[in-house]
């Protein structure tokens, strides 16, 4: 009988440990975001940069040369389309990134973080300027911000934008710590910008500052100023159209880095919201790397919005092709021609 009663007391206790032990030690599969950056990456970024490009460097080309800076939405839209250019100008090295695999080392990273933050801060802050701009000229308003509808006042606002937007960012990087993988650097595209992993206040303080500069800033103004402004304003009239412009930049704005900035805040704060298990943990970086890529495409769509609803802006973009496609092949020896063949077409589309 003791043979027979410590046999299977032996036996269930070999099992407990077994079975607790395959249950502790099962891992948790983070998402790799390798596999998607590498496929989606070099095309998508290659296409969006030429666009960009392309079309921010027409739209400072027109403003600067045929609108002229003597009016302040002229150079806060100036100042939007170079805030795209610094977002631009980081794309060619996160499609070098993706599509070699090689990390591009701890102070090209910074450098990148640091004109992507720049360039995302200064937008969010420069749509504001532009939706309380309009606000102001529609309302006839008077007070503390009526220094900017004013040019010498609105270039001195201009700087002290891009000073904010700098200091915004210098205070991330001030606490940036390189993330490191097989004791090498890592410099992801899919990353949270200056988030640091191990210190969670610093995660949850730089979450917060990122939603709420960047995207709650310019949800509140465009709220407030449109409710106000859409019970008299006749958005059919032809004469408005600058006030369509400018809040279809921000509605577009705000459409495209909405969801990230909530998929980023659902992922800084998952234990507060009870999604730290492994599938919610899996879920949320995922839906925070491809928000992230829609967000980044942003930087080429506003030329498009400015071809749509900006008439001025269409008419200089057609007398700018037409200059460029009659100068190429007009011989020098008949100036007299081209200057005859040239007025028709300008004065039929005015």
């Amino acid at each position: 009988m003791a043979n027979y009663t410590s046999a299977p007391d032996d036996d269930y206790d070999v099992l407990i440990e077994d079975d607790l032990g395959s249950n502790e030690i099962e891992p948790c599969t983070p998402y790799d975001p390798k596999v998607l950056l590498a496929q989606l990456v070099p095309y998508l970024f290659t296409t969006v940069f030429l666009a960009g490009l392309l079309g921010n460097l027409l739209v400072v080309l027109i403003t600067v040369k045929h609108k002229g800076l003597k009016q302040v939405e002229n150079i806060y839209l100036l100042n939007l389309a170079v805030c795209n250019l610094c977002f631009l100008f980081t794309l060619p090295f996160w499609v070098h990134t993706a599509w070699h695999g090689r990390d591009p080392g701890e102070p090209l990273c910074k450098i990148l973080l640091v004109l992507s933050s720049v360039g995302l801060f200064s937008q969010a802050f420069f749509n504001v300027l532009l939706t309380v701009q309009r606000y102001q000229k529609f309302f006839h308003v008077r007070g503390f911000f009526s220094a900017t509808r004013t040019v010498a006042g609105s270039i001195f606002t201009s700087v002290l934008v891009w000073v904010i937007a700098i200091l915004v960012t210098l205070l991330e990087l001030a606490f940036y710590k390189p993330q490191m993988e097989n004791q090498k650097h890592k410099c992801f595209f899919g990353r949270p910008l200056f988030l640091p992993a191990d210190e969670t206040f610093w995660k949850h303080f730089l979450t917060l500052k990122m939603n709420i500069l960047g995207f709650l800033l310019p949800l509140f103004v465009f709220v407030f100023c449109y409710v106000q402004m859409r019970r008299t304003l006749r958005f059919g009239e032809k004469r408005y159209d600058l006030f369509k412009l400018v809040f279809t930049i921000m509605v577009v704005f705000l459409l495209m880095w909405g969801p990230y900035n909530i998929a980023l805040f659902l992922s800084a704060f998952n234990e507060q919201f009870s999604m730290h298990g492994c599938e919610s943990s899996y879920k949320l970086d995922k839906s925070s790397l491809i928000t992230k890529i829609i967000a980044t495409t942003h930087c080429c769509v506003n030329p498009l919005l400015y071809v749509f609803f900006d008439e001025a802006f269409r008419r200089h973009l057609y007398r700018f092709c037409h200059l460029c496609n009659d100068t190429a092949p007009q011989p020098t020896e008949e100036p007299a021609q081209g200057t005859s063949r040239e007025e028709p077409c300008l004065s039929t589309k005015m």
